[in-house]
């Protein structure tokens, strides 16, 4: 991420919504429940942005916010391109007496069913509401209201509410509202479309929206003795007749059913994967809220209309995006690199639609390597609608020298292959990705005559502090891996797609310089490196992982050990779930666990298990998806031990995580096949609950091979590595992956 950012985000002025509830006059916001799939509290947040967010992929907001955004809804030319806002027709509150201190509410985050909840116990009824983005009508945001009158309430019961919408948005530019009763509701409807495109080249008109809500009264009436469901909608969409169909649809079910059609297709995405953990309520709790904020970002599996082209996960998830310290809503390396390992695993059906956004916006990649006078595709550090360069004026450094994005994005590709060998993907557009990005390092890479070493000059690595440097190790290596997997892609791809000459990938990777220090066994972060210097954030460590490049035992435990002392202290978590899979790797498990707290505990947010990017007292980003996405990476390669090569599945070393009593590893996906780890102080069993027939699979277990079948269960004993095969695919030889090989002496595989 850019620190350069978060300084000029300081003097944007946020936007802040007056809402009538119960603050507390200083943050005595905790989590009251012991159900480690809900989030309650009686104190909100001071700080509004640490309000939880609900959404479905198409459309999302912040709970109490004054501000709606939808996926691919940007306005804003170039680097001022952002999320547009949509007023909140879906901001609803219960008013004034209700939420004083008398009858304070229990507000509830419930993850189990996608939904926040306000409750109300006065003396005459019980009132509860609930919001939520259904999962099934995905153009809706969702309002119900029940209210319970008690014995002996008054004849009628009167519940103030108000619908808080918010200014007129800045970004759009709206007809009057039309007003009209729609199956015997009142209701209104508008509209309008984005004020400035973001590269009239690419993008020559403003999107349209629309949008359809039902009136909002200023109280409901309640009979004594009746139990009473109101509903209120909101649906927005691109397309007037898309919204509106949706916008009546949900108006004809019946309340509760409508309620029970959202939570069933949210529960079954839940259903499908996880992490559960037992003995650590708390650790529980953020695991759970994690796997809540990427989902909701995440498009619908099932859904009423079929959805839009996803634009991808920027850094603070669908609701967030309209100013700069939200990012925007732009899309950087933290979604290949971060984000996409663990959504990759457990849903790989996801992972395929954030490699399309990058294959819809291959050919703004391709004019931007032109632009720069290279071969192939270029992408965006920061990319949005149209996948243009769009990072503001803030941060020069980072268009001219972060180009590793390209590479990250290939590696992403790797992994996507190596646990699907997605033909299809391959043929529709993955050959053409894979091969582009290596075109480009091959024309970047400049022959050093007096080395014999091939330099990749003008970068910046992950390490946003240093730029315009030569041979940043990191994006030398994953650079390599690019131009190795264009070579192994020459093979999968015959006969649908032809490579000339791939052995000049290799050739060229081979050839690449990769600093490496001798005399002190470790890698300096780039050529000309001093030691002592302060870097940002995990670089050279990403080495051992997530690249699981070869090195000397010694040499990775040198560059954690060196790094882990120059690495600034106000630094992303990403950094510290990367320290702890390295030491999980060499044994020190005890430095692990204290790594592993350091990467969570200081950027959870309560009560609703929000992540920033910055460790108290700061904040910067809100809600930071990548570093959640770090933190299960820490879970699931490290404790869980789990490794992907492009020809097996590995389990290394399964262990607890610190303070756990069980650990439980639901539905990894490889190759057809559903694997799930039980994981406790006995030791460790993989059940197999599904296999695909086109890859049958055998696990080496100690000394015995294993044929693997559905519905079993297979004892995983010692420390392994457990590696499970598959038959070779298209008898495709691997590429030898080597870089540098004067630089680096090796002894043992990671």
């Amino acid at each position: 991420m850019l620190c350069l950012r978060v300084v000029v985000a300081i003097a944007v002025a946020l936007v802040s919504t007056n809402y009538m509830v119960a603050k507390a006059q200083v943050d005595e916001s905790v989590d009251v429940s012991e159900d480690a799939r809900v989030f309650s509290t009686r104190n909100l947040p001071i700080d509004d942005r640490l309000m939880p967010s609900i959404g479905n992929g198409h459309i999302a907001t912040n709970i109490f916010s004054d501000a709606v955004f939808m996926n691919g809804l940007y306005n804003g030319l170039k680097g001022d391109s952002h999320r547009a806002r949509i007023p909140a027709y879906a901001n609803i509150r219960l008013d004034s007496p209700l939420t004083r201190h008398l009858f304070r509410p229990l507000y509830s985050l419930d993850t189990s069913e996608g939904a926040f909840k306000v409750r109300v116990d006065s003396d005459k009824s019980v009132i509860v509401q609930r919001t939520y983005a259904h999962r099934y009508y995905t153009r809706a945001i969702v309002n119900q209201i029940q209210v319970t009158p008690k014995p002996h309430s008054d004849p009628q019961i009167w519940v103030p509410i108000s619908l808080m919408q918010g200014p007129e948005s800045n970004d759009i530019t709206f007809e009057a509202p039309v007003f009209e009763i729609i199956e015997n509701r009142e209701s209104w409807s508008m509209c309008g479309e984005t004020k400035e495109s973001e590269d009239p080249v690419y993008q020559p008109a403003p999107e349209k929206i629309c949008l359809y809500w039902t009136a909002v009264p200023n109280q409901l009436v309640v009979p004594q003795h009746s139990d009473t469901l109101f509903t209120f909608v909101m649906t927005a969409d691109k397309k007037k007749d898309v919204a509106r169909q949706e916008f009546v649809k949900v108006l004809q079910e019946e309340g509760d059913e409508l309620y029970r059609k959202h939570v069933a297709e949210w529960q079954t995405t839940l259903q499908q994967a996880g992490i559960d953990i037992e003995g650590d309520l708390h650790l529980a709790k953020i695991v759970n809220g994690m796997w809540y904020y990427l989902l909701s970002s995440l498009p619908s599996q099932n859904s009423y209309h079929p959805p839009e082209p996803f634009y991808g996960l920027s850094p603070g998830g669908l609701a967030r995006g309209a100013y700069l310290q939200d990012y925007q809503g732009h899309n950087f390396w933290d979604t290949e690199t971060w984000m996409f390992p663990p959504i990759l695993l457990y849903h790989p059906n996801y992972a395929n639609k954030l490699l399309q956004y990058r294959l819809n916006t291959a050919p703004v990649a391709k004019d931007l390597s032109k632009a720069r006078g290279y071969n192939g595709y270029r992408f965006a550090w920061e990319s949005a609608f149209t996948g243009r360069e769009v990072t503001p004026e803030c941060c020069p450094e980072v268009v001219d020298f972060e180009e590793h994005i390209s590479a990250d994005i290939a590696f992403a590709a790797r992994q996507y292959i190596a646990t699907t060998r997605d033909e299809n993907w391959l043929q529709n557009g993955g050959c053409d990705l894979v091969t582009n990005i290596a075109d480009f390092w091959a024309s970047k890479v400049v022959m050093n005559h007096d080395t014999g070493y091939y330099d990749i000059p003008n970068v910046m690595g992950p390490d946003e502090d240093h730029h315009n440097i030569t041979n940043s190790v990191f994006t030398n290596v994953v650079a390599g891996f690019s131009l190795y997997l264009a070579q192994y892609a020459s093979c999968l791809c015959k006969p649908y797609y032809e490579v000339k000459n791939p052995d000049n990938y290799a050739n060229i990777a081979w050839s690449l310089a990769l600093p490496y220090d001798e005399e002190l066994d470790y890698h300096p972060q780039y050529q000309d490196y001093e030691r002592g210097v302060i870097i940002k954030q995990a670089d050279a460590i990403l080495l051992g992982f997530p690249l699981q490049y070869p090195m000397k035992t010694s040499t990775r435990a040198n560059d954690l050990a060196y790094y882990e002392t120059v690495t600034r202290d106000n630094g992303p978590a990403m950094t510290w779930s990367m320290h702890t899979i390295g030491h999980l790797d060499l044994g020190e498990n005890e430095q692990a666990a204290l790594i592993f707290n350091r990467s969570y505990e200081p950027y959870v947010r309560q009560p609703f298990k929000m992540w920033t990017e910055a460790r108290l007292p700061d904040i910067g980003a809100v809600n930071f998806l990548t570093g959640m996405g770090g933190f299960l990476q820490a879970l699931t390669f490290g404790y869980a031990g789990v490794r992907i090569h492009l020809d097996r599945l590995e389990i290394n070393k399964p262990q607890l995580p610190p303070g756990v009593s069980k650990f439980t590893v639901r539905g990894i996906k490889y190759l057809g096949a559903e694997l799930t780890l039980d994981i406790d102080s006995e030791g460790t069993v993989m059940n197999v609950s599904k296999l695909d027939d086109q890859w049958p699979l055998t696990m080496t277990n100690g000394n015995d091979n294993v044929a693997l079948k559905p519905n079993t269960k297979v004892t995983l004993q010692g420390s392994g590595p457990f590696v499970i095969r598959s038959v070779q695919w298209k008898n495709c030889e691997l590429p030898v992956e080597m870089i540098g090989q004067n630089f680096r002496p090796l002894d043992t595989k990671f």
